[in-house]
């Protein structure tokens, strides 16, 4: 779990100084800024919950039908 948030926290310095450097507004600091902190929230439920949903079986599941094809 401490990787995971020094990862994140090195993610969101990064996205900081690219975004003063550009001069970017207010509303795309908040628009990355959620989007960091929702990825991290997700992460952080798969890790902590093993029984969690992962994106991995709906990504099967959708593709599924093009695998089979693929295949035969």
């Amino acid at each position: 779990m401490i990787v995971i948030t020094l990862v994140f926290a090195g993610m969101a310095w990064y996205e900081w100084h690219y975004l003063k450097q550009r001069n970017r507004r207010t509303r795309t600091f908040w628009i990355v800024g959620c989007f960091l902190a929702a990825a991290f929230l997700y992460m952080s439920a798969v890790f902590c919950i093993k029984d969690f949903a992962s994106p991995n079986k709906l990504i099967e599941f959708a593709l599924s039908p093009v695998l089979k094809n693929i295949r035969y």
